[in-house]
């Protein structure tokens, strides 16, 4: 072989050789990176709650939840409320209820938010709506609620500030020195503008009452609802002073309500007496309820609730606001139970076919006030 055939044979292996080291050193020395994958799909339903935990356990982390994601859920044009409910099994979920006609458009919301589903359901918009005429004859054979009571009046009757229409007088309250009417601020404050020591009248203006033939009370107190969608209102109540109510329903009501309360939870059996349905029977459908509420005639007069009660189905209507709500515990006899009527809430709102409610001990408690009841003394 001769001297150049040699040094190109070697100019050649030396050239492979530095190429073999080199893709050698790339393998061994560059780092790895993991292959790019697609994100993993979110379960279309949630996991198995932790075994062990209570219903009451599973409620407070439904909520937990809840709060974490309630500023995205109303995001969604349409949605106006959120709030806690069980499904057919008995699971927490997150209900989201929005207006009928915007549903079309809420492809977006989760089917699942944690470990509890979401359902979505068409309602309201929620109103404080206003009284519709009662029936003029009351099917049980009780008296009708629209007329004017000999003094004392019992609770459940129509009611109003001498500038509004008329609502419901929801219970007797004490401070443990005086007596008072309980009813809701709207009822008892029209358009916001009453004031303590107004004259407060049974029945309401619009069923025929007037003053000073009709007076029955004093406005003593009240919590102003602040309108406005970003708000935080928890009661629209207000009390009036008054020894001219009894603690009791009229015939055909449910009788006098207990003093000692209880909490909401869902599936929970109520019962109300009110000026314009008189004794309805429901089912709590949600609690912790985030809701818009709309005063007056403007779609721009809302108000946002937090921490309220939904009741299903056609509990109530216009003129019913004020109506104590209060258990239904009874046993297939009849018989009642350690629960029945204790009261549980403060009706005000809803949309013809479910109704809002404040907790009752958030409005005793802003009082400072306890209801006067069969347990109590009188």
């Amino acid at each position: 072989m001769t001297p150049r055939r040699n040094l190109v044979l070697a100019i050649a292996i030396a050239a492979l050789t530095c190429v073999g080291v080199g893709i050698h050193w790339t393998l061994t020395s560059w780092p790895t990176r993991p292959p790019t994958l697609p994100p993993p799909r979110l379960p279309t339903r949630p996991p198995l709650p932790p075994p062990g935990s209570s219903a009451q356990e599973l409620l407070a982390a439904a909520m937990q939840v809840q709060s974490a994601n309630e500023s995205m859920l109303f995001s969604f044009p349409g949605v106006v409320g959120v709030g806690i409910g069980l499904t057919g099994a008995g699971m927490p979920t997150i209900k989201v209820f929005v207006d009928p006609a915007a549903s079309p458009g809420l492809q977006g919301i989760p089917e699942a938010l944690g470990l509890f589903p979401v359902a979505v359901e068409p309602a309201g918009p929620f109103r404080i709506l206003p009284p519709e005429p009662a029936a003029p004859v009351a099917a049980d054979g009780g008296p009708v609620p629209t007329g004017r009571f000999d003094r004392p009046v019992p609770m459940g009757v129509s009611t109003g500030h001498t500038r509004s229409t008329a609502g419901t007088i929801g219970a007797v309250v004490t401070d443990g020195e005086r007596r008072y009417a309980l009813s809701n601020w709207h009822v008892f404050v029209p358009g916001g503008e009453g004031r303590v020591g107004d004259t407060l009248l049974q029945p309401g203006p619009v069923d025929g009452g007037s003053d000073p033939g009709d007076a029955i009370a004093t406005l003593a107190a009240f919590e102003p609802v602040v309108l406005s969608p970003f708000a935080s209102n928890r009661i629209d109540a207000a009390i009036a002073r008054t020894d001219e109510v009894l603690p009791e329903t009229p015939v055909g009501g449910y009788g006098s309500p207990r003093s000692t309360t209880m909490a909401a939870k869902p599936g929970l059996q109520v019962q109300k007496y009110g000026r314009t349905t008189r004794l309805t029977v429901g089912e709590v459908e949600a609690v912790n309820a985030s809701i818009n509420v709309t005063y007056g005639s403007a779609e721009s007069q809302v108000g946002r609730f937090v921490g309220q009660i939904m009741v299903c189905c056609n509990f109530s209507k216009g003129g019913d606001s004020g109506s104590l709500i209060v258990a239904r515990d009874l046993d297939r006899d009849g018989n009642a139970g350690p629960d029945d009527r204790k009261p549980v809430a403060l009706l005000f709102a809803g949309d013809g076919r479910l109704t809002i409610a404040n907790p009752v001990d958030l409005v005793l408690d802003r009082f400072d006030v306890t209801i006067v009841g069969e347990d109590a003394d009188r």
